[in-house]
């Protein structure tokens, strides 16, 4: 295939289950199957309560209307716009109804779906990711048509509003050619772009076989069933969102998709809805955990809350105890990356209490989960660390026109995930601890920023500079925020680059820096000598030297406003 998702070592796509191969297979025919399936059996349930947080406003689809819906949407997208298997729709939306119809829709043709994120991505890095999947068609809101179609006029666009017109009247026939042919599995569903060590963002292919094995995977993990009541808060151009959806749809439960996380409406809408399990990243349980009181003043019932799964980025155990302390909730960490299509390690939801409590304080992230295999470079012994390796039907294609990336890091049988862990043993089973990030992403509230991206936007922006060195430093609500280390050209006064650095770190927050949204700015600029900067043999900067220097000095710097 053209985009290389099918060009690696067959070996990466299997993995072995007790002693035996094994490649995951569809328990349908397709999505169209799948949906038709959801429909006959349970017609009138739902698969999606959508509460709109500023608003006010609630609605439902139930199975019967996602099949009839998705299949007329299908028919305008085959018809109206000639999109047919293998072509590329992107979706510039925030969390609605709509995002998921037109992505069932697209799996349905056999299409490919490329999210896009509206809070994060300025308009270049929109054009960036448009260009470069080479999408066919563009879909958002009525709302923002306008402003989108200045992104990238060259792109066609339609509102949802045209796409849903008539859908009472409309029904397709049609399926993609996906007759469980091996190749045909490994045809792409998802692109979803992740930030890595270069400044231009990645596309991962995220396959239907992929995405199907993770999803089941889930669902075997957590037990899901046509019961479950999963409050969706994180956003749908997320590998978290994209694959929790699917692994409810596939068990027939219901998701209750919030428009946006909200700290002050998360526990209501647990309370409505009913909700029995839930998805976070570790900035929602800081923000939770501070906000605890309200919590207990308020007296919500979330009795029938089980479980809250938790990942995307480290998870410290002392606020992860204290969270389950509080609130009497489980918290289920997992495992993943979107190269492995999401989770491929999980903590047990239903352990006995205390394996439950020694694997919440040792920090476990869990145990391999059905569709993958996971070990350590080299097979160290337990408590000795290695890069984390992984293989089986859940790992993707590959990234978009990245084949040099590809083979690096998609090789010798395994993902190399450059996350490094240990096994620590609970229970008598081998749980995996994530210890560190051998990459030098900066991981904000489980998303992935950057370092060069923001340091080429900075240089960009602002002449004076000569060259800027971004790292992440611990901090307590989003587990890490952006540290700029800045080098003025020569001929700068001290007290000069004091001040720059102050108008450096204001711009940033005020979301003036072309090519840099207000997340991702710094939230410390420093003036740094350039004769003190840690250098190696070869001239390059040392990144982890220089983030424990830029910790020091902000460390001291709150002591001394303490």
């Amino acid at each position: 295939m053209a985009d290389g998702s099918i060009s690696m070592d067959s070996r990466i796509f299997t993995c072995i289950k007790n002693g035996r191969p094994h490649v995951y297979r569809f328990p349908w025919k397709n999505f169209t199957h799948l949906l038709r399936h959801r429909a006959s059996h349970d017609k009138d349930h739902a698969a999606i309560v959508f509460r709109d947080l500023d608003r006010e406003e609630r609605s439902t689809v139930t199975y019967g209307d996602l099949n009839r819906r998705t299949s007329a949407l299908a028919c305008r997208l085959h018809d109206d716009y000639g999109i047919g298997p293998g072509d590329r729709v992107s979706l510039a939306m925030p969390n609605c109804p709509e995002h998921l119809l037109i992505t069932q829709a697209l799996f349905r043709l056999g299409a490919t779906a490329v999210p896009l994120d509206l809070r994060r991505d300025a308009p270049e890095r929109k054009r960036y990711k448009l260009e470069d999947s080479r999408v066919r068609l563009l879909c958002v809101l009525p709302d923002h048509l306008d402003s989108e179609r200045k992104v990238a006029p060259e792109v066609p666009i339609a509102a949802t509003d045209s796409l849903l017109r008539g859908d009472n009247d409309r029904h397709a026939d049609l399926e993609p050619e996906w007759s469980g042919d091996p190749l045909e599995e490994q045809a792409t569903g998802i692109i979803l772009y992740t930030s890595g060590t270069t400044g231009k963002p990645k596309g991962v292919l995220l396959t239907r076989q992929s995405i199907v094995s993770n999803a089941d995977g889930i669902g075997r993990w957590l037990h899901f069933d046509e019961n479950e009541r999963l409050s969706l808060v994180l956003p749908l151009h997320h590998v978290n969102s994209t694959v929790f959806s699917i692994a409810l749809f596939m068990a027939g439960g219901t998701l209750i998709l919030n428009s946006r996380y909200s700290a002050s409406k998360f526990w209501p809408v647990i309370a409505d809805e009913r909700a029995t399990s839930c998805s976070i990243v570790p900035t929602i349980m800081r923000d939770l955990l501070a906000d605890a009181g309200t919590f207990e003043a308020a007296g919500h019932d979330i009795s029938a809350l089980k479980k809250i799964m938790i990942g995307s980025a480290p998870v410290p155990a002392g606020p992860a105890v204290r969270f389950h302390d509080r609130f009497g909730v489980r918290l289920i960490q997992g495992y993943g990356t979107t190269e492995v299509s999401l989770r491929v390690t999980g903590v047990p939801p239903s352990l006995p209490d205390d394996e439950y409590r020694e694997a919440l304080e040792q920090n476990a992230a869990g145990v391999e989960l059905e569709n993958n295999n996971i070990c350590l470079e080299g097979d160290p012994p337990p408590g000795e660390p290695g890069e984390i390796l992984v293989r089986g039907p859940v790992v993707s294609g590959g990234y978009l026109n990245r084949p040099a990336a590809t083979e690096e890091v998609f090789r010798n049988g395994w993902f190399h995930t450059g996350d490094i862990g240990y096994r620590r043993t609970i229970g008598g089973r081998d749980y995996y601890v994530v210890h560190s990030r051998k990459k030098e992403i900066v991981i904000k509230g489980g998303v992935n920023i950057s370092p060069i991206a923001v340091e080429n936007a900075l240089v960009e922006a602002f002449p004076d500079l000569a060259a800027v060195y971004v790292t992440g430093l611990e901090d307590e609500r989003w587990g890490q925020d952006v540290c700029a280390a800045l080098v003025f050209r020569n001929g700068m006064a001290p007290e000069m680059q004091e001040e720059a650095a102050r108008r450096i770190l204001d711009a940033g927050r005020a979301g003036t820096v072309a090519n840099l949204s207000p997340f991702e700015a710094p939230f410390k600029t420093i003036p740094f000598d350039p004769d003190r900067l840690p250098m190696t043999s070869t001239g390059k900067v040392q990144r982890n030297v220089l983030r424990k220097i830029l910790q020091e000095i902000v460390n001291r710097q709150n002591a001394q406003h303490n």
